[in-house]
């Protein structure tokens, strides 16, 4: 008896500390709550870019089995941008993000960058603009990514989805990208 007292004390310590732990998982940054998990995602390394390059801001990762998600936010030093979507700011910053999926084919990271549609979420009102494309990373390694940008509180908001090749890749994207702003209190 004195022995399974024991044990459901351990399991009510473990479950308490693990309960307060996970409430204090939460990380903010620039205004965001980054929570440890958003949807089947879980939160993995937070990158501070800001410490060595003031203006770049933070990364977040998020993974799941055959899901990367990849957050980040920043200013590039401005101190006002609009969150219309197609705003001059926006539109330029969005343009260079392409370029820099772009880039990383010419540099080597990716064996081939394929282009695909761009679109608006959410269709009404939209807060992101997003551009999709399918990237081989070499040895067989395919995926459906996304790029979304969007702004709010004077930061961009960037968001970056990457997971297996599947037809229904726009389809999951829209729901990821509603758990990210519902999660992240974006919009």
């Amino acid at each position: 008896m004195r022995g399974v007292r024991f044990l459901a004390a351990l399991a009510a310590i473990a479950f308490f500390s693990l309960s307060s732990h996970a409430q204090e998982a939460a990380v903010s940054r620039f205004g965001f709550d980054f929570p440890l998990r958003i949807g089947a995602l879980t939160r993995g390394d937070v990158t501070d870019f800001e410490k060595t390059s003031a203006g770049l801001g933070y990364g977040v990762r998020y993974l799941a089995p055959g899901a990367r998600v990849d957050l980040f936010v920043y200013d590039l030093g401005k101190r006002s941008l609009s969150p219309e979507i197609f705003s001059s700011d926006q539109k330029e910053e969005f343009a260079n993000a392409v370029r820099d999926v772009h880039r990383a084919r010419e540099n080597g990271y990716y064996r081939s960058v394929k282009d695909g549609r761009e679109f608006e979420y959410p269709a009404k009102n939209p807060f992101f603009r997003c551009k999709m494309f399918v990237i081989d990373r070499g040895k067989g390694r395919i995926e459906n990514s996304a790029l979304c940008l969007g702004a709010q509180n004077n930061k961009f908001f960037k968001v970056r989805i990457a997971l297996v090749p599947a037809p229904d890749f726009p389809d999951r994207t829209a729901k990821l990208l509603l758990e990210i702003a519902r999660a992240v209190k974006f919009q």
